[in-house]
């Protein structure tokens, strides 16, 4: 079951209009587009950056930095999928060049392979950059087993995010916006055989791009 969000705050209504720079695509992908994912890849790189730098200062010691941290821990797991998401926006590549085109390779969009690699990079090293922050950050707080645990709990919560986003239209903001809808939606990842099945392999998936990125990136979260 593929229910397909059709709100007007949604990102698919933003860049309508006569506006130049809204008519500049690549493919049929609108360049604005760009530019408003990777803008929604730093709103969680500001909430790291921002809670690491308010638990050096505080330790979290009374009630209410506690309750402030937990909020902006929300706040983060909400757009965190935003990291990942940008990871699919390869799927562009299907209809970059005429289908009649020799090996499915065109020489006037021969470069959009490079782009959307390099694009879908960027969300790559983005969702294990900012993972591995955090699972640092909680391991200095908690310790190394509620760390682990963390990172084996919250990478299905951010394949789900991806599904919500990818396959039924669904951003971060509207959680609040349309809770209900958002919430019936996401049940069908547990109800429907297609979409648990699709959950199951993008949470593989992550957990490999997660792990890999620690022999990789040899933990940038450690750096934090």
């Amino acid at each position: 079951m593929r229910y397909i969000n059709d709100s007007i705050y949604g990102t698919d209504n933003f860049f309508q209009g006569n506006n130049w720079f809204y008519q500049i695509k690549i493919g049929d992908y609108q360049l604005a587009t760009v530019f408003f994912n990777l803008f929604l890849i730093l709103i969680p790189l500001a909430i790291y950056a921002l809670l690491i730098r308010y638990w050096r200062r505080t330790r979290f010691i009374k009630p209410a930095q506690k309750i402030l941290a937990g909020l902006a821990f929300f706040f983060w797991l909400i757009f965190i999928p935003n990291t990942a998401y940008v990871i699919s926006e390869v799927r562009h590549l299907l209809n970059y060049c005429p289908t009649a085109a020799a090996f499915k390779v065109c020489e006037q969009g021969a470069w959009v392979i490079l782009f959307f690699f390099t694009y879908a990079t960027i969300g790559l090293i983005s969702y294990y950059y900012l993972l591995a922050a955090m699972r640092r950050l909680i391991e200095n707080i908690f310790g190394k087993k509620i760390a682990q645990v963390f990172v084996i709990a919250v990478i299905p919560t951010i394949a789900l995010g991806m599904l919500l986003g990818l396959l039924n239209r669904w951003n971060s903001w509207e959680l609040f916006i349309y809770p209900l809808d958002l919430f019936n939606t996401l049940i069908t990842y547990i109800s429907y055989p297609q979409n648990f099945y699709n959950w199951l392999i993008f949470s593989g998936f992550l957990y490999l791009f997660y792990f890999g990125g620690n022999y990789l990136f040899k933990d940038w979260g450690d750096k934090s």
